[in-house]
C-alpha cells in the first residue's frame, strides 16, 4: 500500500545535512581529480590544437573525430559566372569547341539550373543548346516541360514550345503555347494558363494572352486575364499583377462582400500599399446599399524605437440616420530612453450605434466603451514609475439599459518599489536570473485626479456626486516568505492610507472620508505526493497523486468607510483565487475588515514522466470569526460569520476530452449561488464539441445615492447555455454551429450555422449569424466566401466569426510551405 510523502527538496530533515555535505565533498574531490588526470597532453601540435572543426576525445587517446551537426547545413550559393557546368548522358559525340551531342538521358547542370532531354546538341561558339525530346528544365522550385527547346547556357535565355510548368512556391501549374526565357528568373508565356489545382482536376484556372513570371520579384503580370470556375468565366481584367509567394506587395486584395440586416448588401474593395519594409497602408472603400459609401484605411509603422497603427473610417452621409458617421483609432508604443517607454491608445466613434452598425466582428459589435489614454512608464532599479491621462467615451446603445460612465483620470502618477525586482541579478552566462531571498519589501504611492463633466451627460450615467476629486494612496508592505518543494509559509504586514480632496456637484454631501488601515496575513501550505499504481490502468501510464492543504489567515481592523467615495473600485467576485486574498474588493477605495481563516485542499493527478496534469480538485471554505461589516456601498448591518464553500475541478482525459466545473454554495441560504460547467471533446483536428452552462445568483445590494448605485434585491442574474462545435460530414464537407440561450429572458443570444466545403484547390464557406446586440436590436449576417488556394478569395470572410463562436475551430485550408529539398535533383 502506497502512502503520501512530502515532496523532496529543501524540506528534507536537517539530520541528513552533515551526511550530504560529506558525500558531496567526496564527489567533487573525485570529479576534480578525474578531470585533472584527463587533461590533454601538452605534446599535441599547434595544428591539432587549433582545428576548429574537430573535437578531442582524451579518453580515446590523442584521436581527432569529426563534430556531428544536428541539422543539414546549406552552403553559401555560388554565382552563375563562377559555377562549373556539368554534363551527363549515355553517349557523347562531336567535335571539341564546335559541336557536342549528348544522347540518352542527357543533362546539363549549373548551380540550381538543370536541363534534361533525350538529346542535347550544344554549340560552344554560339552557346546555344538544342534540346530534343522530353525536355525538362528545372530552375529552383520551378519546372518546365515540353517537346523541344533552345537555350543559351551562359546567358540563361531560351524558348520552349508547348510548355507545361509547375511553380512549387505556391503549388501552381499550367501550360502555354510558347515559353520565352528572358533571364534566369524571368519567364514569359504566350496564351498561358495558371491554376493551383492538380492538372487532372482543373476546377478553376486563369488564362491570359501574355503572362510574365518574375521569380526574383515573386510576381506574375499579364494582359487580358480571364478567371474561369468550372469552365465558366467569372471575371475579366485587361491587366493584372499577382504575387507568386507570400511576400508583401502593393495591389488590389480580394473583395469582401456579404449581407446584413443593418447595411444590406455590403461590399469592400481593399487596396494594399507596400510603402516600405517597415510601413504599409491599407485603403478600404466600402459600399452599403442601405447606408452609402464609406471610406476607411489603416496605416502601420514600426521602427527600432517606436511602432503603431492609425486607422479611420468616415461615412459622409448615412442614408438611414441622415448624418455623417466616423471612427478613429490610434495606437503607438514609443521607446524614449533605456527603461523608459511611452504609449498612446486613442479611439472614438461618432455615436452610440456605430459599433453595432459597422463592426464586422461579434466582439466589435458589443463594444460599449472607447478609451483615450496616453502614458509613460520607467523601470529603475526596482522602481516602477508611471504617469497617464485617460478619458472614456461610454456608449448608450440600449435606451432601456443605462451604462454607467467611469471617471476620467486626469492624470494618474504612480511610483512603486519592490525589493524582489531590485535584487534580480543575472548569472555569469546572462541567460538566467538568480532569485532573491530574504525579506520582501514593497512600497507604492499613487496620486490620481478624477474628473467628470456632469453637465454634458445624463445624471443617471454619472459615476457619483463628485465632479472632481484628488486621491492620494500610499501602500507599504513587508513579508518574510519561505518556499520549498514541500511547504511554504508567507507572513506579511501591510498598511494602506487614502486621502481625498473632493468637490461635490450637489451641495449638502459630507466631505469624502479617508482612512489608514493595516493588514496582517499569513499564508501557508504543504505538498504531499504518492505513486498511484491504481490509475495506470485507466490512464495507461505511471501517475502521481498530490495532496496540497493550504491555510490562509488575514486580519484587518474595521474602519467605517460609508463616506468614502468609489472611483475605481468594485467587488472582486468570489472564486478559488479571491478566497485566498487579503481584500474582497479590487481597487483602492475600499479595504475590507477581516478576521478570517480560509482552509482549502487541492489534489492533482500528474503524469510521472512528463508532469502533465490530468485532473485536479479543489475545495475551500473561509471562516469569518466576526463578520465583514465594510460593504461596497455602505456598512453591512447584519454580517454573516461563514462564507460560502467553493469547489472546483477539471479533468483532461486522453483523446482531448476536457471538463471544468466550479460551484459556490451558500451555507446560510442553503443553495448554490454560482455554478459553471464547461466541457469539450476534440478527438482530432477539425473535430470538436463544446458545452457551457453558467448560473449566477446575486445577493441583495443596498442603494448608494452618493455613488449613483441603485439598490437591487437578491435575484438570479445569469442563467445561460452555450453549445458549439465543428464536425466533418464527409471528407469534403464540414459543419459548424453555435447556440447561446438565455433562460431568464427566453431569448437566443447568438446563433451561428456554417458550412465549409473543401476541394483540392478551393474552399467554399457559408455562414449565417444572428446576434442579439441589445434588448431592441438583433443583427443578422449572411457571409459567403470562395477561397482559391494560392490565388485569392472572393466574398466576406467568415473565418473570424467562426473562430470567435466555436472554440477550437480549425480552418480546413492549411497549406504547408515548400521545402528547398522537395524537388531536389
Amino acid at each position: 500500500m502506497s502512502h503520501y510523502r512530502r515532496r523532496a527538496g529543501l524540506c528534507a530533515p536537517l539530520i541528513f545535512t552533515p551526511f550530504l555535505r560529506v558525500t558531496m565533498g567526496c564527489f567533487w574531490l573525485f570529479f576534480s581529480a578525474a578531470v585533472f588526470a584527463q587533461a590533454p597532453a601538452s605534446s599535441l601540435s599547434s595544428s591539432q590544437r587549433n582545428t576548429a572543426n574537430f573535437v578531442l576525445m582524451p579518453d580515446r587517446g590523442n584521436v581527432s573525430v569529426l563534430k556531428l551537426d544536428d541539422q543539414l547545413r546549406v552552403g553559401k550559393p555560388i554565382s552563375d559566372n563562377q559555377a562549373l557546368t556539368f554534363t551527363f548522358s549515355d553517349s557523347i559525340e562531336g567535335i571539341v569547341d564546335r559541336e557536342m551531342k549528348l544522347k540518352g538521358r542527357a543533362q546539363i547542370r549549373r548551380n540550381d539550373t538543370v536541363l534534361k532531354a533525350d538529346e542535347i546538341i550544344y554549340h560552344p561558339d554560339t552557346d546555344i543548346a538544342d534540346l530534343i525530346g522530353n525536355v525538362e528544365m528545372i530552375k529552383g522550385n520551378s519546372t518546365f516541360r515540353g517537346p523541344k527547346a533552345k537555350f543559351k547556357v551562359d546567358a540563361r535565355q531560351g524558348e520552349m514550345q508547348e510548355p507545361r510548368y509547375e511553380i512549387r512556391d505556391n503549388r501552381s501549374s499550367g501550360k502555354a503555347k510558347k515559353l520565352t526565357i528572358q533571364s534566369s528568373d524571368v519567364f514569359v508565356f504566350d496564351k498561358g494558363t495558371y491554376s493551383t489545382c492538380s492538372p487532372d482536376n482543373l476546377d478553376w484556372y486563369f488564362t491570359a494572352d501574355r503572362m510574365e513570371v518574375d521569380n526574383e520579384q515573386k510576381e506574375m503580370t499579364g494582359t487580358n486575364g480571364v478567371m474561369r470556375f468550372f469552365d465558366v468565366p467569372i471575371a475579366y481584367t485587361p491587366y493584372f499583377s499577382l504575387p507568386t509567394s507570400n511576400q508583401r506587395r502593393s495591389g488590389l486584395l480580394a473583395p469582401i462582400a456579404g449581407y446584413s440586416s443593418n447595411n444590406g448588401i455590403d461590399v469592400t474593395q481593399p487596396y494594399y500599399f507596400n510603402i516600405a519594409p517597415n510601413r504599409d497602408l491599407l485603403f478600404m472603400p466600402r459600399y452599403m446599399t442601405f447606408r452609402g459609401t464609406q471610406l476607411g484605411g489603416s496605416y502601420r509603422y514600426i521602427d527600432p524605437k517606436y511602432a503603431g497603427t492609425v486607422a479611420a473610417e468616415y461615412l459622409p452621409y448615412d442614408k438611414i440616420l441622415g448624418r455623417d458617421r466616423w471612427k478613429y483609432d490610434w495606437q503607438q508604443r514609443q521607446s524614449i530612453a533605456p527603461n523608459w517607454n511611452g504609449y498612446a491608445n486613442i479611439a472614438r466613434v461618432s455615436d452610440n450605434l456605430y459599433p453595432i452598425d459597422f463592426s464586422r466582428t461579434l466582439a466589435g459589435g458589443i463594444t460599449n466603451q472607447f478609451r483615450q489614454e496616453v502614458g509613460t512608464t520607467s523601470l529603475i532599479k526596482g522602481w516602477n514609475v508611471s504617469a497617464r491621462a485617460m478619458t472614456f467615451q461610454t456608449l448608450q446603445p440600449d435606451p432601456t439599459v443605462t451604462v454607467q460612465s467611469p471617471y476620467n483620470v486626469l492624470p494618474q502618477v504612480v511610483a512603486a518599489y519592490n525589493s524582489q525586482n531590485a535584487l534580480l541579478t543575472p548569472d555569469r552566462s546572462r541567460q538566467f536570473v538568480s532569485l532573491p531571498t530574504g525579506p520582501q519589501v514593497s512600497f507604492s504611492s499613487d496620486f490620481t485626479r478624477f474628473a467628470y463633466n456632469i453637465g454634458g451627460n445624463l445624471a443617471a450615467t454619472a459615476p457619483g456626486v463628485f465632479s472632481q476629486a484628488d486621491r492620494t494612496v500610499v501602500k507599504a508592505a513587508v513579508g518574510m516568505p519561505t518556499t520549498t518543494p514541500g511547504y511554504f509559509i508567507k507572513p506579511k504586514l501591510s498598511v494602506q492610507s487614502n486621502n481625498y480632496n473632493a468637490t461635490a456637484f450637489v451641495p449638502g454631501y459630507p466631505p469624502a472620508q479617508g482612512f489608514t488601515i493595516p493588514t496582517l496575513s499569513l499564508d501557508s501550505g504543504l505538498a504531499f505526493e504518492r505513486e498511484a499504481a491504481e490509475l495506470k490502468g485507466f490512464f495507461g501510464r505511471d501517475m502521481l497523486v498530490t495532496m496540497e492543504p493550504r491555510a490562509f489567515y488575514v486580519y484587518t481592523p474595521f474602519q467605517d468607510q460609508s463616506n468614502t467615495p468609489l472611483f475605481d473600485t468594485a467587488n472582486a467576485g468570489f472564486g478559488i483565487t479571491q478566497i485566498f486574498s487579503e481584500n474582497t474588493f479590487v481597487g483602492n477605495d475600499r479595504i475590507a475588515d477581516n478576521n478570517k481563516l480560509t482552509m482549502g485542499v487541492t489534489s492533482r493527478m500528474i503524469e510521472a514522466a512528463t508532469g502533465a496534469e490530468r485532473a485536479n480538485v479543489t475545495l475551500a471554505q473561509r471562516q469569518d470569526f466576526t463578520g465583514q461589516r465594510v460593504g461596497l456601498t455602505n456598512t453591512i448591518q447584519n454580517p454573516t460569520t461563514y462564507s460560502d464553500t467553493l469547489g472546483a475541478g477539471s479533468v483532461r482525459l486522453m483523446g482531448n476530452f476536457n471538463v471544468d466545473a466550479f460551484g459556490q454554495y451558500n451555507t446560510q441560504l442553503n443553495r448554490l449561488v454560482q455554478t459553471t460547467v464547461g466541457g469539450s471533446w476534440r478527438p482530432t483536428s477539425g473535430r470538436n464539441l463544446n458545452f457551457g452552462y453558467r448560473n449566477v445568483w446575486s445577493p441583495p445590494v443596498s442603494a448608494s445615492p452618493e455613488n449613483n448605485l441603485a439598490g437591487t434585491p437578491g435575484l438570479t442574474t445569469t442563467d445561460q447555455y452555450n453549445i458549439s462545435g465543428q464536425w466533418p460530414i464527409t471528407r469534403k464537407i464540414s459543419t459548424l454551429g453555435r447556440w447561446g440561450y438565455d433562460a431568464l429572458t427566453l431569448n437566443t443570444l447568438n446563433l451561428l450555422a456554417a458550412l465549409e466545403y473543401k476541394e483540392d484547390c478551393w474552399t467554399g464557406r457559408f455562414a449565417y449569424s444572428q446576434v442579439r446586440n441589445t434588448t431592441q436590436i438583433t443583427t443578422t449576417q449572411v457571409l459567403f466566401q470562395i477561397e482559391f488556394r494560392g490565388f485569392g478569395a472572393a466574398g466576406s470572410n467568415p473565418v473570424d466569426i467562426m473562430r470567435l463562436n466555436v472554440p477550437g475551430y480549425m480552418p480546413t485550408t492549411r497549406t504547408l510551405p515548400p521545402s528547398i529539398y522537395e524537388n531536389y535533383q
